[in-house]
C-alpha cells in the first residue's frame, strides 16, 4: 500500500483543508427563528426583529446593562459560558470564546443595546439568558442569530472575479491535470473540460499503472483503463449511482451539483462532513458495484468503499452547526 499513500497523503492534507474549521456546539436558528419574541429579561417595550435596521430598541435596565471596557471579551465569555451551557451552549469553553472573540473584532457597541453586530450586543443577551437561553443563547452566540448579527453576501457578477484554483470536483486539478497543464485548466470555463479528457485518461491510466497491484493486495478490485464501456475506458464509464457515470462528474463541467429530490452527500452537493476524498479515490481507481472486493465473501466495491476504511479522518471533532456560519474558529483539539 506504499504507492498509494503518495497519492492518499497530499490528497487526505487537501481533505483536511477543506473541512474547515470546526464549530461552535449550538446552531445558529438563523433569520427563521420562529421561537420566542426576545425582548429583554422583562423588558416588553422593545421587540426585536433582528433584521429590521431601523429597529433601534430603547436600552434595558435588567441584568443586561454592562460597563465597556478593554476587558470586554472575558466579560463576555463567562457570561455566555456560566448561561449557555448544554444544548445551548455556544463555545466549548472558556478557552474556545476567549480565542473566537480575539479573532472575531466585534465592534465594541453601546452598552446594554439589544440588537446589531456588536460586542455590547452580545454581552446583553449573554446577561439575559439565564431566564431563557433557548432564546438569548443564539443570540449571544457567534453568528448572533440575525439580532446580534448579520451576515452581507456579495451580488457582483462572477465576470468581476478572477478563477486562480477550480474544485469543483475535488483533486481534479491537484492530481488528474498535469503540472504544465493547470494553468490553463484553471483559467478555462468549466464549459471547455472536455478539452482536458486526454489529460484525465493519461493521468488516470498512470495512476492505475502504479496502484493496481496494492489495490489487488488489499482485496480491492481496481477497475480496468483498458476495457471500454461505451466509448470510455472502464473507470470512467461505469457508474457510481443509476444514470451516472464516473465520467461525468468531471466532463463535460468540473463543478458540483446538488439534487434537491434525493439526499444531500458527495457528490450529490458537498457537505461538511463528506469524506471527498475517500469518495473520489474509489470511484477513480475501484470497480465498481461488482465484486469480491475487500475481506468479506460477496462484498462489492462502491462509492463509500474507501470512506468505510477510512484512509482519511472520518470526521470533524466537533459537530458542525446546521445554519449559518456552518464553520467555527479554531480551536484546541
Amino acid at each position: 500500500m506504499k504507492k498509494l499513500s503518495y497519492l492518499v497523503a497530499p490528497l487526505a492534507a487537501f481533505t483536511l483543508f477543506l473541512a474547515g474549521c470546526p464549530s461552535p456546539t449550538n446552531p445558529d436558528t438563523g433569520p427563521g427563528d420562529t421561537g420566542p419574541v426576545d425582548t429583554g429579561s422583562g423588558d416588553s417595550s422593545v421587540t426585536e426583529t433582528g433584521t429590521d435596521a431601523s429597529d433601534t430598541p430603547t436600552p434595558p435596565t435588567d441584568g443586561g446593562d454592562v460597563t465597556m471596557g478593554a476587558n470586554d471579551c472575558a466579560t463576555y465569555c463567562a457570561a455566555i459560558t456560566s448561561a449557555c451551557t448544554g444544548t445551548n451552549a455556544q463555545y466549548a469553553d472558556m478557552a474556545d470564546c476567549t480565542a473566537y472573540c480575539a479573532q472575531a473584532m466585534w465592534p465594541a457597541g453601546t452598552p446594554g443595546e439589544a440588537a446589531g453586530n456588536t460586542l455590547a450586543c452580545r454581552i446583553y443577551h449573554a446577561g439575559v439568558a439565564a431566564g431563557t437561553p433557548d432564546v438569548h443563547c443564539p443570540h449571544a452566540g457567534p453568528s448572533g442569530a440575525a439580532v446580534c448579527g448579520t451576515v452581507n453576501f456579495r451580488t457582483d457578477m462572477a465576470s468581476t472575479y478572477t478563477r486562480v484554483d477550480r474544485m469543483g470536483m475535488p483533486a481534479v486539478s491537484t492530481a488528474l491535470v498535469p503540472s504544465a497543464r493547470k494553468n490553463a485548466y484553471n483559467d478555462a470555463d468549466p464549459a471547455g473540460d472536455s478539452s482536458f479528457a486526454g489529460d484525465f485518461i493519461s493521468t488516470l491510466t498512470g495512476l492505475h499503472t502504479a496502484l493496481d497491484a496494492d489495490l489487488n493486495t488489499l482485496h480491492l478490485t481496481p477497475c480496468s483503463m483498458t476495457t471500454l464501456v461505451g466509448t470510455l475506458p472502464e473507470c470512467l464509464g461505469q457508474t457510481y449511482s443509476a444514470g451516472h457515470t464516473v465520467a461525468s462528474l468531471i466532463v463535460p463541467n468540473d463543478v458540483i451539483t446538488l439534487d434537491t429530490t434525493v439526499a444531500a452527500g458527495f457528490p450529490n452537493g458537498r457537505r461538511l462532513e463528506d469524506p471527498v476524498i475517500d469518495v473520489t479515490l474509489a470511484v477513480l481507481l475501484l470497480r465498481l458495484n461488482t465484486g469480491p472486493c475487500g475481506t468479506t465473501v460477496g462484498t462489492m466495491c462502491s462509492a463509500a468503499t474507501l470512506a468505510m476504511l477510512p484512509l482519511n479522518p472520518s470526521h470533524n471533532d466537533v459537530t458542525n452547526l446546521t445554519d449559518w456560519p456552518y464553520l467555527a474558529p479554531p480551536h484546541a483539539p
